[in-house]
């Protein structure tokens, strides 16, 4: 009977707790706006560039909020939020090296400052100054084959945790 009285109490205690898709955002807010985003990348950084990548973030994350279903993405004007970011950064850095200090293996970060806005109110909900995403690439002979998945990769991570951000604020 204890046993019993023990597992019981132990089920209903790991089934109070767990993950729900339920958004935290104000209960007003059922569309949002993605703006166009802006490149502001220092110009002394722009060796590093991938042409398109504001277009390339903005689709990825209009698709991750359709693929969330928490917000319905729609026009600036009928928007209850706004989201506004800037491309800040699109770096890279060596994560492993050969014995002869060359780099065998990058790691890739693509960082926005971003904002959301209260569509109607014009209030700021939260901002981020530096919010990234990031992937890993290994040197081979085709570098920018890798490169380039490498930042397809980041672009798709950057979009998952913009989208957690905005509905699950953890």
């Amino acid at each position: 009977m204890r046993n019993w009285i023990l597992l019981l109490t132990l089920t209903s205690i790991i089934s109070g707790c767990g993950y729900t898709q339920q958004t935290v955002l104000p209960r007003n807010i059922k569309t949002i706006h993605i703006d166009t985003i802006k490149n502001k990348i220092p110009v002394g950084e722009v060796y590093a560039y991938h042409p398109g990548l504001e277009v390339d973030i903005r689709n990825a994350i209009v698709r991750r909020l359709q693929k969330d279903g928490n917000l319905k993405v729609v026009d600036r004007e009928a928007a209850d939020a706004i989201l506004e970011a800037d491309l800040i950064r699109f770096h890279q850095e060596g994560l492993r090296f050969t014995s002869l200090e060359s780099v065998e293996e990058y790691r890739l970060y693509i960082i926005l400052s971003m904002r959301l806005i209260d569509g109607k109110k014009g209030d700021e909900i939260f901002s981020e100054p530096e919010f990234s995403g990031d992937s890993e690439y290994f040197v081979s002979d085709v570098r920018s084959i890798a490169r380039e998945e490498a930042a397809r990769q980041a672009i798709d991570q950057l979009a998952v945790n913009v989208v957690d951000r905005i509905v699950e604020d953890w």
